[in-house]
């Protein structure tokens, strides 16, 4: 969140209400998920990460339930910026700003 708010993106958690899926990740105040964030154990390794929606094409999203949860839309950084009428960040800056987030 502090990377997306670097680059003129607005973000934000949100919380699950109880008995419903879970809403891990990073989300757009209009509640369209942006990032998705795992962890699994395997054989006593634990992996975790993230995925940040920078140009995808979206409507692959349409062929499934993305992270088990029904309606969810997804969203990219490319569709905010297109929102905002300015051009999506260079990738380098995207990535820079993510790695100084993570400092």
């Amino acid at each position: 969140m502090k990377a997306l708010a670097e680059l003129g993106f607005p973000a934000v958690r949100r919380d699950t209400p109880q008995g419903a899926a879970s809403l891990v990740g990073v989300w757009t105040p209009e509640h369209a998920k942006l990032v998705s964030i795992g962890m699994r154990i395997r054989g006593g390794v634990t992996s975790h990460g993230f995925a940040l929606n920078v140009d995808p094409d979206l409507s692959v999203y349409e062929r499934f339930t993305a992270c088990s949860l029904d309606g969810v839309p997804m969203t990219s950084l490319r569709r905010m910026a297109e929102a905002q009428g300015r051009d999506l960040p260079p990738e380098s800056a995207i990535r820079d700003a993510i790695a100084d987030a993570l400092r």
